[in-house]
């Protein structure tokens, strides 16, 4: 083995002490006095103007933002103009299946996914009462009132919003889009639509966007029950008069419980909610104006 040659070690000790402090020329690391206080003006000019030029940005981005109306809206905003639809309940966003079953923890889990929805319309601050109001209001700035109290009548926490009863209660939302306003077809325009099933053409009137909810196959509708075993609450749509959203400070959507009450057990079906509006687009591949669902009662 070599041996250690310890002058060296010493000289390389004492270099590194005198880079780090030379007391003859009285630098510090390689840099006198004048050399360090140059570089530190140089450094906080370098990063103040470093720091003005972010900010300037910053703040002229800002400018460029409203704070009520999107600077994308429409198609060309991220979530496009045609307003889809959601539901609930859905505890594990990798499953659209609801089942009802006697196992309570999984009817708990649905049913705290429905109640974390209507927690938030509990307190409808500055709401008004557009009940009476059958056209939409492009120019208000104030939001609707909805009535929970009439959502939950027949479909609500206490009954497992229909679960435990074998006859699940689906909660529906149209998205909402900045500006997005409906357009019913008239009651002589909507008899030769034939998007628009007969069940709504013989009771429909234009102060709502209607919800129509079928199965998906031929199969899936005779075990879905009869069009009348499928109830709508309160109502069978969405009111326009909750339309545009323009940002409204405490705004809420109005929702639609959907209740199968003749489901054929032990039978997964496949269930579509479409909304029916002039300006909305329906689209089963892209999943445009519709929502798609399983059902299935093991009880």
């Amino acid at each position: 083995m070599d041996c250690i040659d310890m002058n060296a070690v010493r000289k390389n000790a004492s270099d590194l002490c005198t880079f780090l402090w030379n007391g003859e020329t009285k630098e510090f690391l390689g840099r006198g006095k004048k050399s360090w206080l140059e570089i530190t003006v140089f450094y906080i000019i370098f990063f103040g103007v470093l720091s003005a030029f972010f900010i300037s940005t910053i703040v002229v981005f800002h400018k460029t933002i409203d704070d009520v109306e999107p600077k994308l809206q429409g198609d060309s905003s991220l979530l496009g103009g045609n307003p889809g639809l959601g539901f609930r309940p859905m505890p594990d966003f990798k499953t659209t299946l609801i089942r009802a079953s006697n196992d309570s923890k999984t009817i708990e889990a649905y049913v705290n996914n429905i109640n974390k929805i209507l927690q938030k319309y509990k307190n409808q601050t500055n709401a008004v009462d557009c009940s009476s109001i059958n056209e939409t209001r492009p120019l208000a700035r104030d939001h609707c009132y909805f009535n929970i109290s009439a959502l939950t009548e027949h479909c609500n926490e206490e009954n497992g919003y229909g679960l435990k009863d074998g006859q699940p209660c689906v909660l529906l939302k149209l998205n909402k889009v900045f500006g997005w306003t409906p357009n019913p077809w008239t009651k002589m325009e909507i008899q030769t639509d034939s998007r628009v099933p007969n069940s709504i053409k013989d009771v429909y009137s234009p102060n709502q966007i209607w919800v129509h909810c079928h199965g998906e196959n031929a199969g899936d509708v005779d075990n879905l029950g009869h069009a009348t075993e499928i109830n709508y609450y309160p109502q069978q749509g969405f009111p326009v008069a909750y339309y545009p959203y323009l940002n409204q400070e405490n705004y809420t959507s109005p929702l639609v419980f959907v209740q199968f009450r003749n489901l054929t057990k032990h039978v997964g079906l496949m269930v579509e909610c479409i909304a029916l509006d002039r300006n909305i687009k329906v689209d089963k591949k892209d999943k445009e104006g519709s929502i798609h669902f399983e059902l299935m009662v093991d009880l």
